[in-house]
């Protein structure tokens, strides 16, 4: 055999071993890449994500209620979608004045309903309620515990997941919402969806007292966020699930709302959320723009 046959052969042989090196390689690189994948980042809910319905109960008249605000929207802004914050005008402090720069009106039925059955205004403003846990005895929150009880809560396994759809004409006004409550662990209870609209980046007046905040004793120019503007449900919703039912099907919901012609659809969102009918206790809540 001469030396050209011999090296032609060494060389085939180092080809073929260098391919079966990398074709294993590839093996070790690929199976944590696709387990992670299949998984969704959570084994037990296949990705569906936790999510916590904070309430702000507020006034425009409150003067430490800008603050509670900022706190609000500092854990948003670190929770992220993992969060829907409503910033809920009801009791004396949100009452108009009938002069001056508090004659605008940011109450709805359904906010002053919430406030009288917690009993917010008994305790004053601000105060909060963390998926409306504890209720009757410990549900209301101040500001500072806001964070500490956001974080247990989505420490929880989620038991359903929401879904929302929008469709919205802008010649009519007319907004068109369809929530999917999809349920992911059998769960023998009864249950209820309520579906609202917010709105944000509202420009008017604010009573305040912390000059870290903005002017004092008025900011006139504050920014009003995430402001409950109407139920598109009834204020306690429509029932989702009955007791005795242990793993319904998905559940769709549709509902058509006109638009108030002084909310900028642009700046609105529509958020849904699902309690316990007995408890009260909201476990999962979702937001999408109005305009998708």
């Amino acid at each position: 055999m001469s030396a050209t046959t011999i090296l032609f052969k060494l060389k085939s042989m180092a080809i073929l071993l260098a391919g079966i090196f990398l074709l294993v390689a590839c093996d070790k690189i690929d199976e944590p890449f696709t387990k992670k994948a299949a998984s969704g980042g959570n084994d037990t809910t296949g990705g569906v994500t936790k999510r916590v319905l904070l309430e702000d109960y507020t006034g425009h008249t409150c003067v430490n209620c800008p603050k509670a605000a900022k706190i609000a929207q500092g854990l948003k802004t670190t929770y992220g979608d993992r969060l829907v914050v409503l910033a809920i005008h009801a009791g004396g402090f949100a009452n108009p004045t009938s002069g001056g720069d508090f004659t605008y009106d940011f109450r709805t039925d359904a906010g002053t309903a919430w406030d009288s059955f917690f009993g917010i205004s008994n305790v004053g403003n601000p105060n909060g309620l963390v998926n409306r846990k504890g209720y009757p005895g410990n549900h209301i929150l101040s500001p500072s515990a806001w964070g500490g009880a956001i974080s247990t809560a989505l420490a929880g396994e989620p038991e359903l997941d929401l879904a929302i759809s929008n469709q919205y004409n802008a010649s009519t006004r007319q907004l068109s919402t369809e929530i999917t409550t999809t349920f992911l662990s059998p769960l023998d209870i009864s249950l209820h969806l309520v579906v609202v609209l917010t709105e944000s980046g509202i420009v008017k007046p604010q009573r305040n007292n912390d000059a870290t905040i903005g002017i004092v004793p008025v900011i006139p120019d504050y920014v009003h966020n995430h402001v409950l503007r109407a139920a598109i449900t009834s204020t306690w919703g429509t029932q989702v699930t009955y007791a005795g039912s242990t793993y319904p099907a998905p559940v769709i919901k549709s509902f058509t709302y006109a638009l108030n012609s002084g909310f900028v659809p642009e700046n609105c969102e529509v958020v849904a959320f699902v309690y316990n009918s007995d408890t009260k206790e909201v476990l999962q809540a979702a937001e999408a723009d109005l305009v998708q």
